[in-house]
């Protein structure tokens, strides 16, 4: 497939999936502000063309708003965000607002929404002594995230704006794009972890948890790989290469903050003295430590990279 022939499906894809109604010639009349106008809506007061009487349509439109089930639709966006992640996100944050539901408040509708399936239906369809962790005993950080894996996943997201700036700032496509573009990038791409472990969850849970826990961080591995291919531009290995580092920063910062707040990580730290051993601050800043020497590493192998191509053009 060619440029022209990827233009093309593009622009069909994207008037499919949208929910734009283009303008007649006919004279309108705002019920609102009471101003003729020829188009959609009115310039005056932002009203709808066709605004009438409320019917029985009225207060469906009005339920279906609620849940996002109107124009821009939640499920429509979940679904364009599992099929064509990184495209998405491009169009978002290239100025396109109407091809997504608001992603902030996607956020917190999708996490509602997985809260109650897994703490009220899930329960409810395999008994209620069903348990998401598969009866394992938590503590610290892991009995915390039990009720709060919505904040989890956001400061996941959060903690991945940085690296991706620093990693991506030299990209075929968005070229430095700014921090306020990564933060919408970052909640993106938190809905689609909260949607994709949840899928995942339903076959997986009921083999083993840890399975579980393993296929999940790789199926999450794949999907980022795919969004920030489609979104930046490089190619699979200099894609691969900058999420892992992305992953690795994350980790080690998320740690940090685990150990600062429940002296919990998932990494194995030994204290060599006595000083470790009685500071949680100095342990939580080696964890920090070790994810910024490896945002380090990783911004030199770029600038590096950046350098060798501008010697060869």
């Amino acid at each position: 497939m060619d440029q022209a022939q990827t233009t093309e499906y593009q622009e069909r894809l994207n008037h499919w999936s949208s929910d734009f109604e283009f303008a007649s010639d006919e004279m309108q009349h705002c019920q609102n502000c009471g101003h003729d106008f020829i188009g959609n809506y009115c310039p005056y007061c932002s009203q709808k063309a066709g605004e009438g009487l409320i019917d029985w349509r009225s207060v469906r439109q009005s339920f279906m708003d609620i849940w996002g089930l109107g124009s821009r639709s939640l499920p429509r966006t979940v679904w364009r965000l599992l099929m064509r992640p990184g495209y998405l996100i491009s169009d978002y944050i290239s100025g396109k607002r109407q091809v997504s539901f608001p992603p902030v408040k996607m956020l917190f509708f999708v996490s509602v929404i997985i809260a109650l399936l897994i703490y009220w239906f899930l329960p409810l369809l395999f008994g209620s002594t069903f348990d998401v962790y598969g009866g394992q005993t938590t503590e610290g950080f892991d009995n915390w995230n039990r009720t709060h894996f919505a904040w989890t996943y956001f400061l996941i997201a959060i903690l991945g704006i940085l690296p991706t700036w620093v990693l991506f700032r030299y990209a075929p496509l968005h070229t430095r794009h700014t921090l306020p573009q990564g933060f919408f990038i970052q909640v993106f791409l938190c809905v689609l972890n909260l949607v994709l472990s949840f899928i995942i969850l339903l076959p997986f849970l009921l083999i083993n948890y840890t399975v579980y826990f393993y296929v999940s961080w790789a199926a999450l591995l794949i999907y980022y790989v795919i969004a920030y291919k489609q979104l930046f531009g490089y190619g699979i290995w200099g894609t691969l290469w900058r999420v892992v580092i992305i992953f690795g920063f994350i980790v080690f910062a998320l740690d940090s903050v685990m150990y600062l707040f429940f002296e919990d990580t998932s990494i194995q730290m030994e204290p060599n003295n006595s000083a470790l051993e009685n500071s949680k601050y100095i342990t939580a800043g080696i964890l920090m430590g070790y994810a910024l020497i490896l945002l380090a590493a990783g911004w030199l192998i770029n600038l590096l990279i950046k350098k060798l191509a501008r010697k060869k053009s």
